[in-house]
């Protein structure tokens, strides 16, 4: 991967990857937050890179990478105060371009032109959509769809116009924020969606309204794939991991780890799943560790993918796959 010791100074000293999102084999984006754990120890230099500040404020950003311009313009950053961690995806309708959104609702949109911060999509309190934190932008049939808490879930129809999907989701916050989703969303299409969160709180978009899925188990969830298999993967606290559609599930893979899988991602006809701590594969109801180097394991957190590329990046790095061979990013 062609990024200088300049480039990334320049965009990434200092900062740890929240995100990522792959737009297409040439062009991927990065969610990025300053590392406070930097803070006590910064020295000057450090100081003049993150632009921390007397107060350690913490500042956002989110880093591009074109690889068809040329050397000098490959890598481009915004960079934001007063804003939350955005979760970003890339949709593709009404325009191809990168959508990000943060904990409260707050919109960065990136491509085709675009490059700015969008209305926000509204709080419940003030009649809008937004019950809970937003957790997930995914894409689903081309569109950005958020998951959020408080059984959130709403469509980016257009420029600065989300609608509400809230049809049938039910939410009581005296007697259900501490079992209710959500955290996670993924789609075989606009009328065949699931959300997942909560304690074994999972959900089916049928494109007009939501039903409650009878589902085997209370864990705590965190994500959820739609797979090209025709099955949907759904995993939570440990690691524990299900597969099913509908009302019919199986337990594929009782989990012990320390830590649930941030993201599950279908490519190359399996899943894919990853946290902090590691690459994993579900194939053929077996879940095992991916077989990688220790430098590109080091990259695990998030995970996207676009055609043949998956595109892997956490806090101690990045890296990519294409047509079967890793790249490291840095």
């Amino acid at each position: 991967m062609d990024i200088s010791k300049e480039q990334y100074e320049e965009n990434f000293k200092g900062y740890i990857i929240m995100d990522c999102a792959v737009r297409s084999k040439d062009i991927f984006y990065f969610s990025l937050c300053t590392d406070d754990s930097l803070v006590p120890d910064a020295d000057e230099e450090d100081v003049k890179q993150t632009k921390k500040i007397a107060d350690t404020s913490i500042y956002q950003r989110i880093v591009s990478y074109a690889k068809i311009l040329d050397p000098e313009d490959k890598w481009d950053c915004e960079e934001f105060s007063g804003i939350g961690d955005f979760s970003i995806s890339v949709s593709k309708k009404p325009k191809e371009q990168m959508i990000g959104v943060d904990h409260n609702g707050v919109v960065f949109i990136y491509g085709s032109g675009d490059n700015g911060i969008e209305s926000s999509i509204p709080n419940w309190i003030d009649g809008g959509i937004l019950r809970g934190g937003v957790s997930r932008c995914r894409t689903i049939d081309g569109h950005t769809y958020i998951a959020a808490g408080g059984r959130t879930v709403a469509k980016r129809n257009k420029e600065n116009e989300w609608i509400s999907l809230l049809k049938g989701l039910p939410f009581e916050y005296k007697a259900d924020w501490k079992t209710a989703g959500f955290l996670d969303i993924d789609g075989f299409s606009e009328t065949d969606i699931y959300a997942v969160g909560g304690r074994g709180d999972v959900w089916h978009f049928d494109g007009d309204a939501w039903t409650q899925i009878h589902f085997p188990s209370n864990i705590h969830l965190y994500s959820v794939c739609c797979a090209g298999d025709g099955e949907v993967y759904v995993s939570g606290y440990q690691g524990n991991t299900f597969k099913g559609r509908g009302h019919k599930w199986k337990h594929i893979h009782k989990g012990s780890m320390t830590i649930p899988f941030k993201d599950m991602i279908w490519h190359e006809n399996m899943v894919w799943c990853t946290s902090d701590y590691g690459l994993w594969q579900i194939n053929d109801e077996k879940l095992t560790a991916a077989e990688v180097t220790s430098e590109i394991k080091v990259c695990s957190g998030h995970l996207s993918t676009c055609g043949d590329v998956l595109l892997l990046a956490g806090h101690s790095g990045a890296a990519y796959k294409e047509n079967g061979v890793w790249h490291k990013i840095f």
